[in-house]
């Protein structure tokens, strides 16, 4: 049987593809979506990736900061480094005034 492949884009900007085996390939679109071409369908998908990346990559600075901002917070109290380090996480250069 000969498989056909058909994009599509849903209203949301998000992408589909879809397998049809045998028949004639006409088949309706699912609610709300348009059929694209396959070139429209890998540039929607690398920029919902490339969207994805930039997204984790800021959540994952700001939780750096965060960490950093607690570590330098025990520290200011007082709180030895290695402490200070056990109870945030902090990985980063150790504290100037201690060097």
């Amino acid at each position: 049987m000969e498989e056909t492949t058909i994009y599509y884009r849903f209203p949301d900007g998000s992408v589909a593809e879809r397998i049809i085996t045998g028949g004639d390939g006409a088949v309706p679109p699912p609610g709300g979506a348009v059929e694209i071409t396959e070139e429209e369908y890998r540039a929607a998908l690398a920029a919902i990736e490339e969207q994805i990346e930039q997204e984790r990559q800021e959540q994952q600075e700001a939780e750096q900061a965060r960490i950093k901002a607690d570590y330098d917070a025990l520290r200011a109290l007082g709180v030895p480094e290695e402490t200070a380090r056990r109870l945030t996480g902090y990985t980063g250069p150790d504290d100037p005034e201690e060097s």
